[in-house]
Formats: C-alpha cells, structure tokens, sequence
C-alpha cells in the first residue's frame, strides 16, 4: 500500500514537471494507445513514467543525474524497482528528448510491444513526432508547434474598483475574443488575468506570440522577476511580499506548458487588436459598475 506521504510527493512532482516531462507526456504519452501515467509511486520512490500493460517505467535523467552521488542513487533505485516490483526500466537523457524525441518515441514503442508481446497501434514512420510544444522549446520542436497569437489588456475604474479584460487569440483565418470581469480588483490583476484566460483556452501545447501593453507583465516575464519571487517564495529583492502571487503561480505554470513570446506594445496607439482588447476590458467593469 502506498502512504500518503508518498501520494502527497507524487502530486508535488506532476505538479512540478520538468519541461522535459511536460513535453514527452503532452506530445507522446498522453494520446498514446497503451496508457501510461505520470509520477507513480513505488516505496518509497516515484517513478517518471509508468505503464502498467507493459509493466514499464520511463525515467528522464537531467543533469543532476550524472554528477555527484546521483550514479550511485540510481544504480540503488534500479535495483530497487526491478527487484522488488519486476519492472522495466527506460532510461532517457534530456538532452535526448530536446534533440531526438522521435528516436525516443520509438523506443518506448518498440520497448511497448516487447514487454506486451502484442503489436502497438502508435503512430509511426512520418508521423513521429506528434504535433506540440511549450515553454523552453527547442527550434526543432516548435517548428511543428501551432503558433497562436494573442492579444490582451486589463483596466479597472479605480485602483482598486470594478475591473475587466480583455483577450483575443488568432490562429490563421480563426479569431476568438474573450473578456470577464471582477467587481473588486486591480488594473495589474486584471491585467494578468487576461493572458491566464488566453493561455487556458489553449487546447494544446503551443507557441504563444504575447502581445501586452503591460510593462508589469511584460517585464516581469522578460526579466525573470516573476520566476525570481517565486523562488524567494514570493518575496522580491526588496523583502516585500510580491503581489498577485495566486495570478503569477498559475501563469508560470501556464508559461511551462506553452512556448510563450513576449512583445510589449504601446497601450492607446494604433494596434487595432490592442485598442479591441481595451474594448473589451473597459465594456466589462461598465458592467459591474452598472
């Protein structure tokens, strides 16, 4: 039986995924026809990866692997694993899955059809690898990732007071406009919110071209700032707590997800889809001040 420590740990871990993990579940393992799941617990260790019809653990090796006690750890981990549980290990370097994620997709298929003896029915040929990407990738990834533009903007009648915003996602000829509100906000909460929508109405893993005239989202992303808060756990340098910090920890989980450009425009110019998102943010708090 596992404890509830070690399922509290595995929540943490899928929770936390690496890039490398994300893109490997998200572009292979999530749609492929023998399932697997993520951050399995066995003992008192968690695997990456693991299929039970093929009783298969994939294991994705960063650099900390390879240095240091980390041999040692894994050597006694593995032994652990095959041992006292029989499974089947799988190991890949992240270089591996950055740089020749086709190759590792057949792999794991090949490595699928040896330990269930039954022919797989996963994409193969051409079709590897399958179509995605996020945060961090690689220009060999996100040459076959959708490239989603989106536009957004926040406004608040008063500081705090009645806010909205504002989102537009383009895709080719395709265009959806999105807008909320809140009756008692900020002009940088909403702000924020408007490129959480955006991102979450995002089906899949893509390129995201952003375009805010936010200096506080912008710069804040850009910069690394958000990513340095959350480290001090939302502390800033200054030792004052960072603000938003429930808005900030989903959009770096979003931005881990998705390849995110950044681009700054100028708010009130002649951006016809800015001065739209505006539109839409201001028609919102309208609303809710009735």
């Amino acid at each position: 039986m596992v404890s509830l420590y070690m399922r509290q740990v595995s929540q943490q871990l899928r929770k936390n995924a690496t890039k490398e993990e994300n893109y490997l579940w998200y572009e292979f393992l999530r749609t492929y026809p023998v399932q697997f799941r993520r951050q399995v617990p066995f003992g008192h260790f968690v695997v990456d990866f693991y299929c039970a019809s093929a009783n298969l653990v994939l294991e994705l090796d960063g650099s900390q692997h390879f240095e240091g006690n980390g041999p040692e750890y894994d050597a006694e981990r593995s032994v652990y694993l095959t041992q006292g549980f029989g499974l089947h290990i799988l190991r890949f370097t992240n270089r591996e899955i950055n740089f020749e994620f086709a190759g590792v997709c057949t792999a794991i298929d090949a490595a699928v059809r040896q330990y269930t003896g039954v022919p797989s029915s996963a994409p193969c040929g051409g079709t590897f690898p399958p179509v995605g990407g996020r945060l961090g990738g690689t220009p060999e990834r996100n040459s076959a990732m959708k490239t989603v533009t989106l536009y957004t903007d926040g406004a608040c009648s008063g500081n705090p007071g009645p806010g909205g915003w504002g989102a537009i996602l383009m895709l080719g000829e395709y265009k959806k406009e999105l807008s909320g509100g809140e009756p008692a906000t900020t002009n940088n909460r909403m702000e924020l919110t408007a490129v959480i929508r955006g991102l979450e109405a995002l089906n899949q893993p893509c390129v995201v071209e952003l375009y805010s005239d936010s200096k506080y989202v912008i710069d804040a992303l850009e910069k690394g700032w958000a990513k340095g808060w959350q480290a001090r756990g939302w502390i800033k340098s200054d030792k004052k707590p960072a603000l938003n910090s429930d808005l900030w920890e989903r959009l770096l989980e979003l931005c881990r997800i998705h390849t995110v450009n950044l681009h700054w425009v100028k708010g009130h110019a002649d951006n016809p889809f800015n001065n739209r998102c505006d539109e839409l943010a201001v028609s919102e708090w309208q609303k809710l001040k009735g």
